[in-house]
Protein backbone atom coordinates (compact mmCIF):
# COMPACT_ATOMS: atom_id res chain seq x y z
CA UNK A 1 0.00 0.00 0.00
CA UNK A 2 1.31 3.43 -0.86
CA UNK A 3 1.58 6.02 1.52
CA UNK A 4 -1.00 8.45 0.87
CA UNK A 5 -3.72 5.28 0.94
CA UNK A 6 -1.89 4.15 4.25
CA UNK A 7 -2.63 8.18 5.30
CA UNK A 8 -6.35 8.47 3.85
CA UNK A 9 -7.26 5.05 6.06
CA UNK A 10 -5.59 6.22 8.94
CA UNK A 11 -7.40 9.76 8.23
CA UNK A 12 -10.59 8.34 8.05
CA UNK A 13 -10.04 6.45 11.34
CA UNK A 14 -9.68 9.06 13.31
CA UNK A 15 -12.52 11.12 12.12
CA UNK A 16 -14.80 8.26 13.23
CA UNK A 17 -12.94 7.78 16.10
CA UNK A 18 -13.56 11.53 17.08
CA UNK A 19 -17.03 10.94 16.05
CA UNK A 20 -17.41 8.23 18.33
CA UNK A 21 -15.65 9.38 21.34
CA UNK A 22 -17.53 13.13 20.95
CA UNK A 23 -20.63 11.08 21.51
CA UNK A 24 -19.75 9.19 24.19
CA UNK A 25 -18.41 12.62 26.43
CA UNK A 26 -21.27 14.90 24.46
CA UNK A 27 -23.72 12.99 24.30
CA UNK A 28 -22.96 11.49 27.25
CA UNK A 29 -24.07 7.78 26.49
CA UNK A 30 -21.92 4.90 27.00
CA UNK A 31 -19.28 3.20 24.50
CA UNK A 32 -21.35 0.71 23.21
CA UNK A 33 -24.57 3.23 22.18
CA UNK A 34 -21.95 5.77 20.77
CA UNK A 35 -20.52 2.97 18.62
CA UNK A 36 -24.22 1.91 17.25
CA UNK A 37 -24.97 5.57 16.70
CA UNK A 38 -21.82 6.22 14.70
CA UNK A 39 -22.86 3.51 12.21
CA UNK A 40 -24.27 5.84 9.34
CA UNK A 41 -22.01 6.18 6.87
CA UNK A 42 -24.20 9.12 4.93
CA UNK A 43 -21.38 11.11 3.60
CA UNK A 44 -20.09 8.45 1.75
CA UNK A 45 -22.82 8.02 -0.86
CA UNK A 46 -23.11 5.04 -2.94
CA UNK A 47 -20.51 3.33 -0.91
CA UNK A 48 -22.36 3.62 2.13
CA UNK A 49 -23.49 -0.09 2.27
CA UNK A 50 -19.76 -1.14 2.29
CA UNK A 51 -18.83 0.92 4.85
CA UNK A 52 -22.04 0.11 6.91
CA UNK A 53 -20.90 -3.54 6.67
CA UNK A 54 -17.40 -2.93 7.63
CA UNK A 55 -18.57 -1.44 10.84
CA UNK A 56 -21.01 -3.95 12.07
CA UNK A 57 -18.77 -6.53 11.33
CA UNK A 58 -15.31 -5.31 12.51
CA UNK A 59 -16.49 -2.60 15.74
CA UNK A 60 -20.00 -3.39 16.24
CA UNK A 61 -20.29 -7.27 16.57
CA UNK A 62 -16.65 -7.38 17.90
CA UNK A 63 -17.09 -5.23 20.73
CA UNK A 64 -18.44 -7.46 23.45
CA UNK A 65 -15.19 -9.42 25.25
CA UNK A 66 -12.35 -8.17 22.02
CA UNK A 67 -8.91 -7.88 23.70
CA UNK A 68 -8.64 -5.10 21.13
CA UNK A 69 -9.12 -1.24 21.80
CA UNK A 70 -11.44 0.57 19.66
CA UNK A 71 -9.64 2.46 17.62
CA UNK A 72 -7.61 -0.86 16.72
CA UNK A 73 -11.14 -1.83 15.52
CA UNK A 74 -12.15 1.39 13.98
CA UNK A 75 -9.09 1.31 12.11
CA UNK A 76 -10.15 -2.82 10.72
CA UNK A 77 -13.21 -1.33 9.61
CA UNK A 78 -12.18 1.57 7.61
CA UNK A 79 -9.76 -0.57 6.02
CA UNK A 80 -11.76 -3.14 4.71
CA UNK A 81 -14.20 -0.29 3.74
CA UNK A 82 -11.37 1.83 1.92
CA UNK A 83 -10.22 -1.26 0.35
CA UNK A 84 -13.06 -2.54 -1.10
CA UNK A 85 -14.25 1.03 -2.40
CA UNK A 86 -11.17 1.33 -4.02
CA UNK A 87 -11.76 -1.92 -5.67
CA UNK A 88 -15.55 -0.79 -6.22
CA UNK A 89 -14.79 2.91 -7.88
CA UNK A 90 -11.90 0.79 -10.17
CA UNK A 91 -15.02 -1.26 -12.21
CA UNK A 92 -16.46 2.33 -12.77
CA UNK A 93 -15.14 5.10 -15.26
CA UNK A 94 -13.90 7.99 -13.63
CA UNK A 95 -14.74 6.72 -9.91
CA UNK A 96 -11.23 6.17 -8.19
CA UNK A 97 -11.12 6.60 -4.94
CA UNK A 98 -7.90 9.15 -5.33
CA UNK A 99 -10.04 11.14 -7.46
CA UNK A 100 -12.76 11.48 -4.67
CA UNK A 101 -13.48 15.34 -2.28
CA UNK A 102 -12.20 13.51 0.59
CA UNK A 103 -9.24 11.95 -0.29
CA UNK A 104 -7.89 15.18 -2.58
CA UNK A 105 -9.01 17.35 0.79
CA UNK A 106 -6.57 14.80 2.70
CA UNK A 107 -3.43 15.57 0.37
CA UNK A 108 -4.24 18.95 0.18
CA UNK A 109 -4.37 19.30 3.99
CA UNK A 110 -0.87 17.03 4.52
CA UNK A 111 0.85 19.13 1.71
CA UNK A 112 0.12 22.53 2.99
CA UNK A 113 0.82 21.13 6.62
CA UNK A 114 4.27 19.72 4.59
CA UNK A 115 5.22 23.25 3.24
CA UNK A 116 4.48 25.73 6.70
CA UNK A 117 6.75 22.76 8.69
CA UNK A 118 9.31 23.41 5.89
CA UNK A 119 9.02 27.07 6.30
CA UNK A 120 9.71 27.75 2.57
CA UNK A 121 12.70 26.10 2.45
CA UNK A 122 10.91 23.61 -0.64
CA UNK A 123 10.40 26.34 -2.50
CA UNK A 124 13.43 28.07 -2.19
CA UNK A 125 15.28 24.59 -3.53
CA UNK A 126 13.37 25.13 -6.10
Amino acid sequence: MDAALDAFIRDQSLQKWHEVDGLRTGAEIDASQAVKSSSEFMVKGPYREIWRRWWQQEVIDKEQGTKETLFAQIEKSVTGAVLEEREVRKQQPNELLEDSFEYKELIARQMEHLLFEAGGEIEEDI
